[in-house]
């Protein structure tokens, strides 16, 4: 796994925070954070998103938060507040009460439907979440504390720190793509990162099931990449798909929709989280996760896949023209 998982170009909003456009300006201080701490009206939850208990963490494990946290603050030169609910430690130009309400109505019903589905172990370190108000400050505090210049990102995950750092503006399926990686890091740090990087974006855009326990994605704008690429007869096929070890910057843009749609595609199938804990099983055996997806699409080769998943495919662009 790389130490960096990055959102690429992650535009159109996640459907639960959509008020998190609308900024506003408080003269409130609070911790570190000056006159200049953005407050923001109280984010809009997801369509059906169930309210999630919460129970006190063991004190241990709180005071290692809030050392990590002060920590973390300290090598950032920009005004922050902070707020620990530990395993998170959230943080940002933002007052407390909209982290805490980014917590309770983003975090906390995104892990809950991610570990209904797919992960088993809770956290057990640290997860920091620095969510910034504009471009500018997100490249700021990633350099201040990476010493990285982000460019066009939007948000990534440093695994190593288990930290997350985002542009909140950009929407929270920015949040939900990186949380979705610092939690598998935990569950499956050998996930393949084809998958990785599929399942994390198939969360920039979803909604709540009717069970209430499921986050379930819905297409987004990286299906015009993919539907480009069949027009040219340059879509790889999903065995190389799948079969890749790393994911090449030359092809990223291309190999993100890809794994994303596939993921997708497995998705409405109902074999998405099957395959999931399969492939956690036999991760030593299967590190590719090659034989395992012909095992649960019960197919001798993958490439028996390749003409129904570009009919699925086609199907969008048939939506699209509606």
């Amino acid at each position: 796994m790389s130490i960096y998982r990055s959102a690429l170009l992650i535009a159109g909003p996640f459907v639960l925070v959509t008020g998190f456009y609308f900024l506003t300006f408080s003269g409130v201080q609070e911790g570190r954070a000056s006159s200049n701490a953005v407050h923001l009206g109280t984010p809009e939850t997801y369509s059906s998103a169930p309210q999630i208990k919460t129970t006190d963490p063991e004190k241990l494990f709180q005071a290692e938060c809030e050392t990590r946290a002060k920590q973390v603050q300290e090598k950032i030169s920009i005004p922050i507040n902070t707020l620990v609910r530990a395993p998170y430690i959230l943080m940002g130009d933002y007052d407390t009460q909209t982290l805490d309400a980014l917590y309770r109505k983003t975090i906390l019903p995104t892990q809950y439907a991610l570990n209904v589905w797919y992960f088993d172990r809770k956290p057990d370190r640290p997860i920091t979440i620095i969510a910034l108000s504009s471009q500018d400050r997100y490249q700021q505090v990633a350099f201040d504390l990476d010493r990285r210049k982000v460019g066009s990102y939007y948000g990534y995950f440093h695994s190593e720190e288990m930290r997350i750092i985002l542009n909140l503006t950009t929407g929270s399926g920015t949040l939900a793509h990186e949380l979705t990686h610092a939690l598998a890091e935990i569950d499956f740090p050998n996930m393949p990162e084809w998958f990785d990087e599929g399942l994390a974006s198939l969360h920039e855009q979803c909604e709540f099931s009717e069970s209430e326990n499921q986050l379930l994605g819905s297409s987004n704008w990286r299906v015009q990449i993919l539907l480009s690429a069949l027009d040219r007869g340059q879509l790889p096929t999903l065995k190389s798909l799948v079969q890749q070890i790393r994911i090449g910057k030359e092809r990223e843009a291309l190999t993100y929709a890809h794994a994303r749609y596939f993921s997708l595609y497995l998705q409405e199938k109902r074999l998405l989280s099957p395959f999931y804990r399969k492939l956690r099983t036999n991760a030593e055996l299967d590190q590719s996760g090659l034989q395992t997806l012909q095992q649960v699409l019960n197919v001798s080769d993958l490439s028996e896949m390749d003409p129904d998943f570009q009919k699925w495919l086609i199907g969008f662009r048939t939506e699209s023209d509606k």
